[in-house]
Order: structure tokens, then C-alpha cells, then sequence
């Protein structure tokens, strides 16, 4: 039950028990789809002809069936509690993380940036003048130019990167690289700039089949990027930087963004940049 609540391992878990209290020592499981030429007797698991895999051991497989039925059992309950932990935690329009999601996971990401002394940047944005477009065309442009957003930001960034809708047309991005960079010689805030760039650029040329004539070209996002440590010492004074930049990129003009301390180091001069 611990390993399904936090998370954690759940076929480690039953087999653990499965071999500690069925007399099945050597129980293995074995995943649909994986390569196997064990030569012991296995049993199939699987719970309301969802087939997870065999259950394997030096046993008869009359002795084995009743503790592939009791893996079964915990796989579904590991694959109901996944989908219902993801419905928490996503936004059900554009399936991006939702506002609960990103505050849970920018504490936890900075906590381990900070124990590995790494640097980590939130980007905070949103669409200019959203309102005008929702009400010109309505709902349904305003949920299609979302859904969009959201797909052309996955398509810029990494993947252990989270993407995060945190309010109606505000999006977080938070730019996480728990390994450390790939490259020897590359840099975090110079990495973050070309994303955020490229980005800006994808939405600035995208079209919009609901806007009609108006599709080419006519959205931007303004926002703010900020760095830590350099930005802010944790989650809070992270974000309250982030939203002063994202402030500061609106009274800038559109289609704006402003940069922290952090991301400025690789940015040479300057703090703004516009697609």
C-alpha cells in the first residue's frame, strides 16, 4: 500500500510478499511485450482481461496462479490511483499540469536544485490581449488558442521540462534538468533563453483555424523569467520576481520578454527580447 500511495514500486512491493508468504522465492514477474525465454511455470496476470505481464517461479503453476491474481489485483488498483492522481493534477482542456501540480513540484525541483547547487528558472506568461480574441470569436477560438499554446510549448521544450496552465491565459513553465546539462560546456540560463526564444517565435507565426483572416501571425506572449538562486532563494521569492518581470514585459510593449539576474548572465546586455 505504501509503494501505490507514494508512488513508489508497486511489482518490487508484491513481489517482496509474494515471496516472503506463498513460498515462491524466486517469483519474478514478467511484462507484456518483454522478451523471455524463463523455462519455469508461470501464470498470466491480468484483471478484467487486462493482461500485465506472467508471474514466473520453480513452483506448480497451481501454487502460482493465486499470487498472480493477487498482483493483478494491486496492478489495477497502481493503474486505477495513476489515472486519478493524473486527472488531479492536469488541466482537463489543454493537459497541461495544473496550478496544484506546479506549486507541489517547483517546491520539491528547488529543493533538489539547491542540494546539487544548480540553478533552476520559472517562466511565467500570457496572451496578449486573450480577452479581445475570446470575445471577437468566441469560446471556442479562445479554448483553441490554449490547447495550441500548450502544444507548441511541449514542442520547445525538454522533456523533463513542466509545462503548467496556473490561471485562465497564464501559463508557468518550469525548466528542469535534475541530470545537469548535457553538454559539458553549456550553460542553464543560455539553454532556457533559446527555448523561451523559440517559443515566442512558434506562437508569433502560428494560425489559428477559428480566427479566421485574422490567423497569420496576430498572437504574442509577454513574460518573465527568473533564475534560481539568482531570482529568488526559494519557491515564493522565485515566483514574486517572475510575475514582476512578466509585468514589467506588458508595460514593454507585446509579445515581450523580460529576464532575471540569472538568465541576463548569458544574455550579455539587455533583459528584453521579442519574437
Amino acid at each position: 500500500m505504501a509503494a501505490l500511495l507514494t508512488g513508489g514500486d508497486v511489482v518490487t512491493a508484491c513481489l517482496g510478499v509474494i515471496r516472503a508468504r506463498a513460498g515462491l522465492g524466486d517469483a519474478a514477474f514478467v511484462p507484456t511485450g518483454a522478451a523471455s525465454d524463463d523455462p519455469r511455470a508461470s501464470c498470466e496476470v491480468s484483471h478484467k482481461g487486462h493482461v500485465f505481464g506472467r508471474l514466473v517461479a520453480n513452483a506448480d503453476a497451481a501454487v502460482i496462479e493465486p499470487a498472480a491474481k493477487w498482483l493483478a489485483s494491486w496492478l489495477a488498483l497502481r493503474e486505477q490511483h495513476s489515472q486519478l492522481r493524473r486527472a488531479a493534477f492536469t488541466d482537463p482542456l489543454t493537459g497541461a499540469w495544473n496550478r496544484r501540480y506546479f506549486d507541489g513540484f517547483l517546491e520539491r525541483a528547488i529543493g533538489e536544485a539547491r542540494a546539487s547547487r544548480r540553478d533552476l528558472t520559472v517562466l511565467l506568461f500570457d496572451i496578449d490581449d486573450f480577452k479581445r480574441y475570446n470575445d471577437a470569436h468566441g469560446h471556442g477560438a479562445g479554448d483553441e488558442i490554449l490547447t495550441e499554446t500548450v502544444r507548441l510549448l511541449k514542442s520547445a521544450v525538454r522533456a523533463g521540462d513542466k509545462v503548467c496552465r496556473v490561471g485562465g491565459d497564464e501559463f508557468a513553465v518550469i525548466f528542469h534538468e535534475p541530470e545537469g546539462p548535457r553538454e559539458a560546456n553549456s550553460h542553464h540560463p543560455s539553454s532556457i533563453v533559446e527555448l523561451a526564444t523559440r517559443f515566442q517565435r512558434l506562437i508569433s507565426q502560428a494560425r489559428f483555424s477559428k480566427l479566421g483572416a485574422e490567423a497569420p501571425g496576430v498572437l504574442g506572449i509577454s513574460g518573465g523569467l527568473a533564475t534560481f538562486p539568482w531570482d529568488g532563494h526559494d519557491a515564493a521569492s522565485l515566483l514574486s520576481r517572475a510575475d514582476a518581470l512578466l509585468l514589467e514585459s506588458k508595460a514593454a510593449g507585446k509579445n515581450v520578454f523580460r529576464y532575471g539576474a540569472g538568465a541576463r548572465r548569458s544574455l550579455g546586455a539587455g533583459e528584453q527580447t521579442s519574437a
